[in-house]
């Protein structure tokens, strides 16, 4: 028998959180149950009005999952049915708060999981992208509130998010800004050279506006215009192998212990030579997934702790404690950094500005790469890590979109592609939090 939409859907949301354990026959009971519910609902024609408790397709049935799972045989599920919310509609909020207190509640919030999957659809639909990543984070405790659970490739049985990419470029820089602060080897208005740096004889790096650079500027802006050459002379400034640790304490080169199966460690890249350790410093090099990289600047954020992502917690409010990886000043400048790349000229992330709140973060361009680690000529993917509110982070937002079908200009652009789908998602969340 062929299986139904919800069986498959099912399926893999069962892929993502292996917590979940459940036989065919439950599968079935479940899948018939969402069917139902899903009929009624479009015959009531209040899909909007109930999205806070059915939420987006992901959510509903991890809630569903919640209910079927972790509340004890005797209870009934604490998710209503179409029927029971359209006669006791103060009963379903009850409910549906009853099912973020039982034991092994979900962190995932059913309103940010729509804004997400209404990102994703609209990019989708623009772009035509060979896959989508987005994950939504509470940076000060590490819970996912929101995610895009499709799967790059059906077969594949490890999660997007926890897939190890080459050439995190999003992430690793700022984890070398965060280390040459905190070794006292940064100034805001220090200058250098940019263009092109012959880092050993034979040995250049070169800013991506094809080496020529913006004449002698501070690091403050170098960073800013996201300059090769202004990481390659911070890398140069950090102590041999302290860039690599650092990279180690902001949990890279191992799993980050998330319920996600078949997480993969990623791996930082060689750091023999100096042009080794200027490629690593700009993330060109090494692999990471992306909640590894949320972990990373999660970390920011937060002031210096390196948390936990997760998707369960125990109990509702419950905080794990993270472990310092910078001091709280070395985080704070960052951010004030990150701000600045965003929200000042001549930031190159300006794009990714919010009138209400201000966003601190960075972009990532980075050429795909086959299975043997070759570039794939014309093709790339363009992702974006950022916080908000920057001085107060609330929420962290990662989001890459890989491959898409768009003209040259844009291609080479990219931040038009990602910043509509991560400011519609930021915007739209922390407006329903405030309102919360």
């Amino acid at each position: 028998m062929t299986p139904s939409f919800e069986e498959k859907e099912i399926s893999t949301v069962l892929q993502s959180f292996p917590s979940l354990q459940m036989d065919e026959d439950k599968r079935r009971d479940i899948a018939s149950h969402i069917r139902r519910e899903r009929e009624l609902l479009i015959q009531m024609k209040r899909r909007k009005r109930y999205a806070q408790v059915i939420g987006g397709v992901a959510a509903s049935f991890a809630l569903l999952f919640t209910a079927y799972q972790w509340m004890p045989s005797e209870v009934t599920p604490s998710v209503p049915s179409a029927q029971k919310m359209n006669l006791e509609e103060d009963q379903k909020a009850q409910a549906a708060e009853t099912t973020s207190q039982t034991d092994k509640a979900l962190t995932l919030d059913s309103q940010i999981q729509e804004y997400i999957e209404e990102a994703v659809h609209k990019t989708s639909k623009a772009y035509q992208p060979e896959n989508i990543t987005v994950i939504v984070t509470d940076p000060n405790t590490g819970e996912i509130l929101g995610m895009n659970l499709k799967k790059q490739d059906a077969n594949d049985r490890v999660p997007d998010i926890v897939k190890a990419k080459p050439d995190p470029v999003a992430a690793f820089p700022i984890v070398t800004l965060a280390a040459a602060i905190e070794e006292g080897k940064y100034k805001d208005n220090e200058t250098y050279e940019s263009g092109t740096y012959e880092i050993t004889p034979g040995k250049f790096i070169k800013d991506h506006n094809s080496g020529y650079g913006w004449g002698k500027i501070t690091y403050l802006e170098g960073i800013q215009r996201s300059s090769h050459v202004a990481f390659a002379k911070l890398s140069e400034q950090i102590p041999n192998d302290s860039l690599q640790q650092y990279f180690e304490r902001f949990g890279f080169g191992s799993k980050t212990g998330t319920e996600q199966i078949n997480e993969q460690p990623g791996k930082i890249p060689n750091m023999d030579t100096p042009y080794d350790k200027a490629m690593a410093a700009y993330g060109l090099g090494g692999s990471a997934s992306a909640i590894q990289q949320v972990a990373a600047v999660g970390a920011i954020a937060n002031g210096g702790e390196l948390m936990k992502p997760h998707v369960t917690r125990e109990e509702r409010n419950h905080i794990d404690k993270g472990r310092r990886v910078v001091s709280e000043e070395t985080a704070k400048q960052v951010r004030e950094v990150l701000k600045a790349v965003v929200n000042n000229r001549p930031g190159s992330d300006t794009t990714f500005s919010i009138r209400e709140y201000a966003v601190a973060g960075r972009t990532g361009i980075a050429e795909k790469r086959d299975p043997q680690g070759n570039i794939i000529d014309g093709k790339y993917t363009y992702s974006f890590i950022g916080f908000a509110p920057s001085n107060n982070p609330k929420l962290l937002v990662y989001i890459a979109v890989d491959n898409p079908n768009t003209d040259l200009w844009v291609r080479l652009w990219g931040q038009e592609i990602v910043a509509p789908p991560f400011k519609e998602i930021m915007e739209n969340s922390l407006q329903y939090l405030q309102k919360r």
